[in-house]
Formats: structure tokens, sequence, C-alpha cells
């Protein structure tokens, strides 16, 4: 006997992508589960600035004035930074169209972000697992039969079924799941992070972008008031910087004392 479907749709992770995937299908009549091994809200590495060209699928997705209300202040300049060098542009703002308004790119906390798409989802009817990991997937017939377990519980198991399954649970994840089985765990030899700051004396519509040896980053105005910085450097340079720089001071040095003494050198 062949079990019927739970939903028409199963998204495995709840970050914009899943979310947005999910918002647009359950605002068209499908049944949708999202399944998410995290609770809400969390920090996420991310760059956090949407730009303009963005505003149309927001808009879209029926979430465009919540984010316009939420997000941080508009970005008109860019700024590219190495050393003493600089060079200054204005953005490009967002194009006018039927879906859409005039705006410029915005920046809005993963924390706040992943939260507003997520209820956005839920209210177009979207039912959510959270927090649950999805661990198998099964074919049943024309169905997918997707396993899972609440996050800190291996006893009991649900199964949900779909005829169509998004996996939408990062690209650098290795796991038991068919998209994940080609993966392997292994460092990256890049190292991303971010971090949230008060009491900037940044312009709120100057996005500046900087270069230095092993590495990028960028900074940013964000919501309520936080400046959002974010950069990336190689782990070889990282680990000569922290050497370097513990051999100088004759003690331990974390990799956010480096970056830090390598940015302001």
């Amino acid at each position: 006997m062949r079990r019927p479907s739970t939903h028409d749709a199963i998204v495995i992770g709840a970050g914009p992508a899943g979310t947005s995937i999910a918002l647009a299908l359950a605002r068209r009549g499908w049944g949708v589960a999202i399944v998410e091994k995290n609770m809400f809200p969390r920090r996420k590495v991310c760059g956090e600035y949407i730009s303009a060209s963005n505003l149309t699928l927001l808009d879209r997705l029926g979430i465009g004035d919540a984010w316009r209300a939420e997000a941080g202040p508009e970005i008109r300049r860019v700024g590219l930074f190495s050393g003493d060098a600089c060079i200054e542009a204005e953005m490009p703002g967002a194009r006018l169209g039927p879906a859409a308004r005039a705006g410029f790119g915005r920046a809005l906390g993963r924390d706040v972000l992943d939260i507003l798409l997520l209820d956005a989802a839920r209210s177009a009817g979207a039912q959510v697992f959270q927090p649950c990991r999805a661990v198998a997937v099964e074919r049943e017939g024309d169905c997918q039969a997707v396993r899972i377990e609440a996050r800190d519980c291996r006893d009991e198991a649900t199964i949900l079924r779909a005829p169509v399954v998004v996996a939408a649970h990062g690209s650098w994840e290795p796991g038991p799941l068919p998209s994940q089985l080609e993966k392997k765990s292994r460092p990256s030899d890049l190292l991303g992070f971010k971090a949230h700051f008060t009491g900037s004396s940044l312009a709120p519509d100057l996005m500046p972008l900087i270069t230095f040896p092993g590495g990028y980053g960028g900074m940013v105005t964000a919501d309520h008031g936080r400046m959002s910085i974010s950069c990336c450097i190689r782990r070889d340079r990282l680990a000569l910087l922290r050497s370097g720089l513990a051999a100088e001071r004759g003690g331990h040095v974390s990799a956010a004392e480096a970056v830090e003494h390598h940015l302001m050198a």
C-alpha cells in the first residue's frame, strides 16, 4: 500500500534560500514543510548587505515593507580601501518596475532577516519543524520520505513525505543526505568572521570594502544602529600572523587579535 504524501514539498534548511522558496510555494497553495536544525534567532557569518537588485525579489515575496522597516540606512556610496589609497563611487539604485519601488541596498542582520523570512513562510501556511535534523531521505514510489529527528532526541523520528525535496542546508556541510554524500569534511583554506559594533563613526550611507595581504572585508551600517564588519583571510596567512605576534608579545594570540592587529598595521 502506497503511503500518502504529507506535503507537496519539503525544504531542508531555513536560511534565506530555503525560506524564500518555501514562502513562494506556500503562497501558490503548496503544502510545504520546513526542517531547520537550529533555533532562531541565530547569528551567521555573513556580509548582511542586500543590494538594490534584490528589492524586486523582496517585494515579490511580500516582505519588502517589513525588510525596509527593519534594515539599516540606504547605502549610496561604496569605497575601496587598500592601505592609504581609497577610491569612492556612487552605488546604483533599484530600477523601477511593476513589482518594486526605487531604492538602494541596505543591510539587515541575519538574526533578524532569517526570522522575518521564516515567520512569513509560516504565515503563508508552511509547517515548520524546528529544531529538527533531516537524517535520511529515501524514495517511496513517487515520493521522497524524509526522516527527521528532534535535535537533542534520537529516540523518536518523524517521517515526512513529498514528491519534491529541496536541499537548502548549506553548500559545505557533509552529512548523510543524498546532497551531502559527495562532500568531504575538510578545513577550508579560508577563515571568515563577522562582528557587530555600536557607536561607530562610519558614515551611514557608505560601505567601505577593504583589501589587505591575504584577505578582504567590508563594513556597513546595519539595523538598530549596529555596524557590521565581515572579513575573510587565508588560514596560512593567519597562522603566520598569529605566530609572529605571539613571538612579539610573548604569549598566546587569538585569531581575532591577530586580524585586528593586521588590519590596523
